[in-house]
């Protein structure tokens, strides 16, 4: 069942019609035992008005009902279905017949297993029709003030009951069936249209994959937003990641043209001087600081929304102790001051890449101390990184941030390190500034905006 849809329907079906069923029963039971409770109504009604008719017979030893006193007609018709009979019980514990409407033609036999004293409604059948049947068992005092049992039935026909019972549940489960129809029509009509991002979503992603277009361009409902947005992100991460692999080949076949020339000119001698010897050096070193350079470029990951948040002091403090170590012997002092508590979405990888090509090229450049602190406001995390060498000229500042600049542009004492951060914070869309230092020397400013 490969159909989000077809699953969904099949679900909402098997919801649908088991609620509808046990409504319907429900429903059912609910009017079977109102319909039911209006008839015993009535024969109870019906019950009372014979016995406030009750009379003695003209032996003064037993009670009769007089027809006359009776008001409910169905009784004297003989094709109403109505019919009452009256017995006494006798000394054996048997129950005798001592009066009857004049609606009964033929008599029914007594009630069995009734009670003393007891109130009993219940259908039954009889002779294959289907009657109501209120029996009440009650004592009544004779001549001789004494109580002697007797018996009141009343016998209604069901079958304009059962008709309208069986009229109702067929008109009930009827409209079930159409409401069950309606709203799976409906339902198939809402669940279409609700599934309908998903099927643009695969338009979009077909039309991506056949170069149709870039990213997702519709707008789509909360729940997929943020789906769509990572996936524009991942594919504005894999783009750039694509394009900056091609530059780096770009950079990479330019830059080795010079060295591979000089190469070539040495080839085509005879023999080689202790100068050419140098420039042969010279020129290997120069294409291995290119190739170098080129590969860690291409492999920068760039975007923020699909990297893993960071903590800042941590890798930091790692990037410190580390060029402590280096520089000791320098007697260089690395002094940092500052707290973050706001993660980073960088790689890692990056992120060191950043802080320890910043922070070696101060203590490079620097003569005994680095001073690097850290800020955190609302809108950003701030690295401040003074040193106290001789800094740079703005001419020279204004060419390490121009775009585009390759590295055999550089200027004296700006290598591969400061073109990879200039190159990471390009792809992750930071903020780097350079300034005088109130050291004396160069002063970085390095911004992480918020997301």
């Amino acid at each position: 069942m490969a159909s989000i849809k077809t699953r969904l329907l099949l679900s909402s079906l098997l919801v649908l019609a088991g609620f509808m069923l046990l409504t319907a029963l429900a429903l059912e039971q609910a009017v079977s035992k109102r319909m039911l409770e209006a008839e015993r109504s009535h024969l109870e009604a019906l019950m009372y008005s014979i016995l406030a008719a009750v009379d003695r017979d003209a032996s003064g030893l037993s009670i009769t009902v007089a027809d006359e006193r009776l008001f409910e007609g169905a009784l004297f018709d003989p094709l109403s279905g109505l019919y009452a009979q009256l017995f006494a019980q006798d000394e054996k514990g048997g129950l005798r017949e001592i009066w009857r409407s004049l609606s009964m033609t033929d008599p029914f036999p007594p009630p069995e297993g009734l009670r003393p004293e007891q109130l009993r409604f219940k259908q039954v059948t009889y002779e294959g029709d289907d009657w109501f049947q209120l029996a009440f068992s009650i004592r009544w005092p004779n001549v001789h003030a004494k109580l002697d049992l007797y018996t009141l039935v009343l016998w209604k026909d069901a079958s304009d009951y059962m008709v309208q019972f069986r009229r109702f549940r067929q008109t009930l489960w009827l409209w079930l069936a159409a409401t069950i129809g309606i709203l799976l029509l409906v339902m198939w009509r809402v669940m279409s249209w609700s599934l309908k991002p998903l099927r643009q979503i695969g338009e979009e992603v077909h039309a991506i994959e056949e170069g149709r277009q870039q990213r997702f361009e519709r707008r789509y409902p909360a729940e997929l937003q943020p789906l769509t947005q990572n996936l524009n992100a991942l594919l504005k991460r894999e783009q750039h990641q694509m394009e900056r692999y091609r530059h780096a080949l770009d950079d990479l076949a330019h830059s080795l043209k010079t060295p591979l020339a000089v190469l070539r000119g040495l080839s085509e001698k005879q023999a080689c001087n202790e100068e050419d010897l140098n420039t042969l050096a010279e020129q290997t070193g120069r294409m291995n600081q290119i190739v170098s350079y080129q590969l860690q470029r291409a492999a920068t990951l760039g975007g923020t929304a699909m990297a893993r948040p960071l903590e800042l002091m941590p890798l930091l403090a790692k990037t410190v102790s580390a060029l402590r170590k280096v520089y000791g012997r320098k007697g260089m002092q690395i002094e940092v001051v500052g707290e973050a508590t706001r993660p980073l979405r960088l790689d890692e990888s990056d992120l060191l890449e950043l802080l320890g090509n910043l922070i070696d090229n101060a203590c490079k450049y620097g003569h005994q101390q680095v001073h690097v602190e850290v800020l955190q406001d609302d809108d950003a995390v701030t690295l401040i990184i003074d040193d106290d060498g001789d800094g740079l000229d703005a001419d020279q500042r204004d060419l390490i941030l121009k775009r585009g600049s390759r590295l055999d542009q550089s200027q004296e004492g700006q290598g591969i390190g400061l073109a990879v951060v200039r190159d990471i914070v390009d792809a992750y869309e930071l903020e780097l500034e350079f300034d005088a230092s109130p050291m004396g020397g160069l002063r970085v400013r390095l911004r992480f905006p918020n997301d």
